[in-house]
């Protein structure tokens, strides 16, 4: 049986008399990631979730792998097998701890649990998130007919996360699409701040220069204008894998292929992923090129892309 803990990471000590082979992480995306490669009817054992954790979302992408859910510590609800707390749980996982709290064969030896790999994220392996947040991120991806897809999905939208969008366009046109946008919804409609947080609440809009995503942070990098893809979106989504939280990534109509490796790797790695359908798309390179890569969590025109943003952003 292959058992995965989930728990912050001032507590990976205590998770090291548990059982092995064992998988510890410190995000839920991690998590899903190991149930994902683990054999069918896996357990994972969540110790002290945060108050506010989505527990019908988290059930809901539990159900297909036949997991078991322990929860050690905090509060659960209703129907969730609980125990008070992690020496507790050590009788329903059916083997022996670990003695004096020393590695077991499944760990990863000489790492941290979720520790970052050394080769960087953008040559192919993702970052894993080091935190646990409750706070959604949504990264936006779009190019010719974008414009167009964002009206129908951002009308009147009321984010609890934060969103990012990254529109293919010259940079002078930045400003004025990011005025457009901020006349849709009464959310805060920005441009990127160097070095700023992201604010739950807020869409950030990128257009004419790369933007990746470091923790919580935003980082603006130059481009090369005629030269390449601005704002790149496959290295925005990429970077989308240092979010701490619950993550969800959109592509709309574009030319192309920007965002479609970008956006497998997030859905591998256990985001929400949504695609624009084609035929809806004003140019559906860009959405074909990512179902050719990943079957996504909804694909949908425009207005079910909304309604996936209203439940989830």
């Amino acid at each position: 049986m292959t058992l995965v803990v989930l728990l912050a990471p001032a507590e990976l000590g205590r998770a090291r008399t548990l059982p092995s082979p064992r998988r510890l992480c410190t995000s839920v995306a991690a998590a899903l990631t190991e149930l994902r490669r683990a054999p069918p009817a896996a357990t994972l054992l969540l110790v002290d979730p945060a108050p506010d954790l989505d527990w019908a979302d988290l059930r809901e992408q539990l159900r297909p792998l036949r997991t078991r859910l322990i929860v050690a510590g905090g509060h659960a609800p209703p129907g969730v097998r609980q125990v008070p707390t992690l020496e507790a749980a050590l009788p329903l996982l059916g083997r022996p701890a670990v003695p004096n709290g020393g590695p077991g064969p499944g760990d990863r030896p000489g790492a941290p649990a979720d520790a970052a790999p050394t080769t960087p994220p953008l040559a192919g392996t993702p970052l894993p998130a080091t935190l646990l947040t409750t706070t959604p991120l949504t990264l936006i991806g779009a190019s010719t007919g974008g414009p167009r897809a964002l009206q129908d999905l951002l009308s009147g939208l009321r984010p609890r996360g934060a969103i990012v969008i990254a529109q293919h366009l010259s940079e002078g046109f930045s400003a004025n699409l990011t005025q457009w946008l901020g006349t849709l919804t009464s959310a805060p409609v920005l441009n990127p701040a160097p070095g700023e947080p992201l604010r739950p609440g807020t869409i950030t809009v990128v257009s004419g220069t790369h933007v990746t995503l470091s923790g919580d942070t935003l980082r603006v990098h130059p481009g090369q204008p005629g030269r390449e893809y601005l704002p790149s979106i496959d290295r925005l989504f990429q970077s989308g894998l240092t979010w701490r939280g619950p993550l969800n990534a959109v592509l709309l109509s574009g030319m192309g292929d920007d965002g479609a490796a970008g956006l497998a790797a997030l859905h591998a790695a256990g985001a929400r992923t949504a695609v624009q359908d084609p035929d809806s798309a004003t140019v559906p390179s860009m959405p074909a090129q990512a179902l050719a890569r990943v079957r996504p969590s909804v694909l949908a025109d425009p207005r079910g892309l909304r309604a996936f943003l209203e439940r989830h952003a």
